[in-house]
């Protein structure tokens, strides 16, 4: 089919797929790429053990082709295979959420501490009779 055909096809007013497929997709975005973190998590434990994916699906008592499905990344996972893969290859599958707020919120403070190390920081508090003002100085030092 050529582009002047797909786009047709799109144009008519014909009743196709497309758009409840791309909507579709839209809304499994978030499943996919969970997914995908999942296989990556679990080619490069197969990697690190060794192991074939045939040798997981042993250890799983599922099926080889359960297992390409995983890897590819396009497998609606249930919490029951989630947990199996956890457990069996030692990775944090159901707290992938909260792992990558740690490692951003560690990059945050690493980030922060290395400004920290070369400021001073101090609070001046004026005040009279009729108003106060708080002054925040930033000093640099240099080692």
């Amino acid at each position: 089919m050529t582009n002047k055909d797909k786009f047709n096809q799109l144009v008519s007013g014909e009743d196709n797929r497309t758009l409840a497929d791309v909507k579709k997709r839209i809304k499994n975005r978030a499943m996919l790429r969970e997914s995908q973190q999942i296989a990556l998590k679990v080619l490069m434990k197969l990697d690190d053990f060794g192991w074939s994916q045939k040798d997981l699906a042993k250890a799983m008592d599922v099926t080889p082709q359960q297992i390409t499905k995983i890897v590819s990344g396009k497998e609606n996972l249930t919490i029951e295979t989630q947990i199996k893969l956890q457990h069996i290859l030692d990775i944090p599958v159901l707290a992938s959420y909260y792992e990558n707020k740690m490692t951003e919120m560690d990059q945050r403070i690493v980030t922060f501490e290395k400004r920290v190390d070369k400021m001073v920081v101090q609070a001046i508090e004026y005040s009279n009779n009729y108003q106060s003002t708080k002054v925040l100085k930033l000093e640099r030092i240099d080692f």
